[in-house]
């Protein structure tokens, strides 16, 4: 029991792992979702594949054990192997949330000497300097808030990739969406957005005394 526990606990270890892979140059935000897409499919398949190993490992333990599943004593230890699972999970979600927080914090950025993660446009439109896309979030869902929320989302989807221990039906979302370090986590994250926000508003303004070219008509 305690040797496929263990083992358990080794797997899920690898899901610690960012989920988001950066690379040192800047990529259109068009082209850094595909890249992540292309990414990312491959390492959540590897933690399904994970969660039909663990599923495996505690019918191992019944084959061998052959306990009453009726008895309290199993049902317990059923319990304490799925907050195992349950822990795994939101420490790997943590992992690649705590990643993506330092990606886009500016200070992080500057002492790293790190590139840009996007290429964005500076554009001037309706006689308005903005951004292309935007920084914040749009109708059409690709401003650069949008993709990094799309990104979270794939984070969260480690809870849906193995059925659960307890019942073998359904998944662990439910229980993630209550972990408190994971709202900790979302905290920095927006933090870190809104500080962006603000600092490529402070820089559309140092156009402002310009303006006059481009909205003034002789």
């Amino acid at each position: 029991m305690k040797d496929n526990v263990k083992k358990m606990q080794e797997m899920m270890k690898n899901w610690t792992k960012p989920l988001f892979e950066r690379k040192n140059k800047p990529f259109a935000p068009d082209d850094l979702v595909q890249q992540h897409d292309a990414a990312i499919g491959p390492r959540l398949d590897d933690i399904k594949t994970d969660g039909k190993e663990i599923h495996k490992l505690m019918k191992d333990t019944v084959d061998h054990i052959r306990p009453d599943k009726k008895s309290h004593t199993w049902l317990a230890y059923v319990d304490y192997v799925n907050g195992l699972i349950i822990e795994g999970v939101t420490i790997g979600i943590e992992g690649s949330m705590n990643f993506l927080a330092d990606q886009i914090n500016i200070s992080f950025n500057r002492n790293h000497q790190l590139l840009p993660m996007f290429d964005i446009r500076v554009d001037l439109r309706d006689r308005d300097v903005c951004f292309d896309p935007t920084i914040g979030s749009n109708s059409r869902g690709n401003g650069i808030k949008d993709i990094i929320y799309k990104i979270i989302e794939d984070f969260i989807s480690i809870s849906i990739q193995t059925p659960r221990l307890d019942s073998g039906n359904g998944d662990y979302l439910v229980e993630i969406k209550d972990q408190f370090t994971l709202f900790g986590c979302m905290q920095v994250i927006s933090n870190n957005m809104i500080e962006i926000e603000q600092a490529t508003q402070d820089f559309i303004r140092q156009y402002q005394d310009k303006e006059f070219l481009w909205k003034e008509t002789l």
